[in-house]
């Protein structure tokens, strides 16, 4: 009987120290030192003889805020306006897929023809004067075409994402100029 507790009281050391060596401590992790890094100080330099110098400056300076970039529908909405300020023009609605702009137009029932045309060369001109970064303008005065802008705008204004639009916008895009 004491032989059988000896050997267990062996084995059960030899487990302890075996679990214990496996596991053994780990070492503290300690926050690396920051460093000190002087700044220099500012000097001026001596007044040279007969020299005054200026007071200083009691207005603090404070940095010219960033410009934030537009948003897509802002742009749109601002290019719609100046487009249906055109005498020729009811209403208009408009689409900025990258430097693309898609505009439909509801034209008044006078215009005609050639005129037609010449009215869209005036919206063309209009967006690219109100918005520089346009370098693509298709214009429609197709009435689908027009709803159908219009409901992308207004998705889109609602903060719905354009690549939701991306397929439809391709669509109008090859129903205005076919060629393209």
């Amino acid at each position: 009987m004491k032989k059988t507790r000896n050997i267990l009281l062996i084995l059960l050391t030899l487990i302890m120290a075996l679990s214990i060596s496996l596991t053994g401590c780990k070492a503290t992790k300690k926050p690396s030192p920051t460093r000190y890094t002087p700044t220099t100080p500012r000097t001026t330099p001596a007044p040279s003889p007969g020299m005054t110098t200026p007071a200083p400056s009691r207005t603090p300076t404070t940095p010219a805020p960033a410009k934030r970039p537009v948003p897509q529908s802002t742009r749109a909405a601002k290019i719609a306006t100046n487009v249906a300020k055109l005498p020729e023009v009811n209403k208009a609605t408009v689409v900025i897929s990258g430097n693309t702009a898609i505009v439909g137009i509801d034209m008044k029932a006078s215009v005609q023809g050639t005129h037609e045309t010449q009215v869209k060369k005036k919206v063309e001109k209009t967006v690219r004067d109100t918005d520089k970064s346009i370098k693509n303008v298709s214009v429609t005065s197709d009435p689908d075409l027009y709803k159908r802008i219009d409901n992308i705008a207004k998705g889109i204004a609602a903060g719905r994402p354009l690549s939701e639009f991306t397929k439809q916008i391709t669509e109008i895009l090859k129903r205005i100029t076919p060629s393209a």
